[in-house]
């Protein structure tokens, strides 16, 4: 006998698969914007695209992007600048020193993060055959792709 998923006191089914892609996609979403501004500065638009390409099926949204944006520019993470490609202007935005330094706190604290999560998903049954994870004599994580 099958029986419908069970909700919880939110009304919210935690069975849903789209309910936890929603939830790591705000999660990431920042990490990945900061990762992207690494790179280059890029507008809106750009970073949409770039995190979209690190994230297939878990797109940020317009309502992600630009409000994380706002937040970033004021908290002085971000640069912003106003330039013109002869039919439009767009903000293209930069890491600031500050950003640099809050991307790489975040990538030591998503470090420490992908071994137990792995570990998590391998422990469901869900992890990819091909995904591994060793542990040098430093416990420091390290991934290997296996081809």
């Amino acid at each position: 006998m099958t029986t419908a998923p069970e909700k919880t006191g939110t009304g919210t089914d935690l069975t849903d698969e789209k309910y936890w892609d929603m939830l790591n996609r705000k999660s990431v979403s920042r990490f990945f914007l900061l990762a992207a501004l690494s790179d280059r500065p890029l507008h809106g638009y750009e970073l949409k695209r770039s995190i979209g390409q690190c994230c297939p099926g878990a797109e940020p949204t317009d309502a992600m992007i630009y409000p994380t944006l706002k937040i970033l520019l004021e908290g002085g993470y971000i640069a912003s600048d106003v330039v013109s490609d002869g039919t439009r202007q767009r903000k293209v935005c930069s890491l600031t020193p500050k950003g640099e330094a809050a991307y790489a706190a975040a990538a030591r604290a998503w470090a420490k993060m992908l071994p137990w999560l792995q570990q998590c998903v391998a422990g469901a049954g869900e992890i990819a055959p091909e995904l591994m994870i060793d542990q040098k004599l430093t416990d420091q994580p390290v991934i290997r792709v296996w081809t």
